[in-house]
């Protein structure tokens, strides 16, 4: 992991304002005090700089999405390595703003070291999602968080970026999303310059075979709801979509876990880009079981000096499912994988 990035307690002074420029984007700049980057004066000496957060708006891919960037200012030298943010809702809900704090916080962790970006996404509804013998349309979500990233990649000399070194993460069904963009590139993302350089989910949903233990616990029927309208059909149900190129159930092809426990049955290649699974003990909906199941499965698939790592004892944050996007201890095991990169 990188020695550049650490922790940093962040006060928020709430001055931000947008702007929309030209070319469609809009800046807003939140100054947050971070107290941990060093200028040198005319003497030699090096004394703090107050660090704070630069939000851009960008627009990306072709269905109207957009994404938010966040930077810090003053800028490092050279370009930044970016943690890329999908949030979570079951594939029906939510919205980027719900990751700002997160980003924010891993921007001033990593001492202006990392950038962070949230993207929205289609949602299951808006893609035709049923709860009963829809398509599956999940392919689509994936596809969405593929095209923000090559809208980093693109813009990234603008932006400050390093186009090779752009992690892909997420929160819950986001987590569940960039695993899928992580293992499956070839597929979801033939447009990226570069694959990802590494995942980081959070509170992830991997192995979607594992809904009737959500349902039966925590969502009284409305977490199979939500796999109908993201993968066709549930578990256990009579199939009602069938990957075309694999000819299994939808819901298997989607689910994380089973592609990295069936590599050659599906054709994934060997893994070749670290990660980190984290999940908070206090969660309340998803079981940390997710967060292991994958990470064994990973390491099996992993080509040598691929590091996966799985922190489920709250030392990468704690917290209710949600609760923990605003954890500090969070921010900074993401600012430190992503520094490290």
């Amino acid at each position: 992991m990188g020695d550049e990035a650490g922790s940093t307690s962040a006060e928020s002074s709430s001055d931000s304002s947008g702007e929309a420029d030209s070319s469609g984007e809009t800046t807003s700049t939140s100054s947050t005090s971070a107290g941990s980057s060093d200028a040198e004066t005319d003497t030699g000496e090096t004394e703090p700089v107050e660090l704070s957060v630069v939000v851009t708006e960008l627009d990306y891919g072709e269905h109207g999405e957009s994404l938010d960037l966040y930077t810090p200012e003053p800028a490092r030298l050279g370009p930044l390595p970016t943690l890329v943010l999908a949030h979570g809702g079951l594939w029906q809900g939510g919205s980027k703003g719900e990751l700002a704090v997160t980003c924010e916080q891993v921007v001033l962790a990593s001492q202006g070291a990392v950038a962070c970006a949230s993207l929205d996404y289609r949602l299951s509804g808006a893609l035709g999602g049923q709860c009963q013998g829809g398509p599956d349309v999940y392919r689509e979500q994936v596809e969405d968080f593929a095209a923000a990233v090559a809208e980093l990649q693109q813009g990234a000399d603008e932006h400050g970026l390093d186009p090779a070194a752009m992690v892909v993460g997420g929160h819950s069904a986001g987590a569940h999303l960039a695993a899928l963009l992580y293992l499956r590139t070839p597929t979801f993302g033939p447009q990226l310059a570069h694959p990802p350089a590494g995942l980081a989910g959070f509170e992830g949903i991997y192995d979607v075979e594992a809904w009737d233990l959500y349902d039966d616990d925590f969502w009284n029927g409305q977490f199979s709801c939500a796999t109908r309208r993201a993968f066709g059909s549930a578990p256990g149900e009579p199939m009602t979509c069938t990957d075309a190129e694999l000819g299994l159930p939808c819901w298997r092809v989607g689910s994380p876990t089973f592609l990295a426990l069936n590599p050659v049955d599906v054709g994934l290649p060997p893994v070749d880009a670290d990660a980190l699974l984290i999940h908070s003990p206090q969660d309340n909906w998803v079981d940390d079981a997710e967060a292991h199941k994958l990470g064994a499965a990973l390491e099996g698939v992993a080509e040598p000096g691929v590091a996966v790592s799985v922190v489920t004892n709250g030392d990468c944050g704690t917290g209710r499912h949600s609760e923990v996007l605003g954890s500090p201890a969070l921010a900074e095991c993401l600012a430190n994988f992503v520094a490290g990169i």
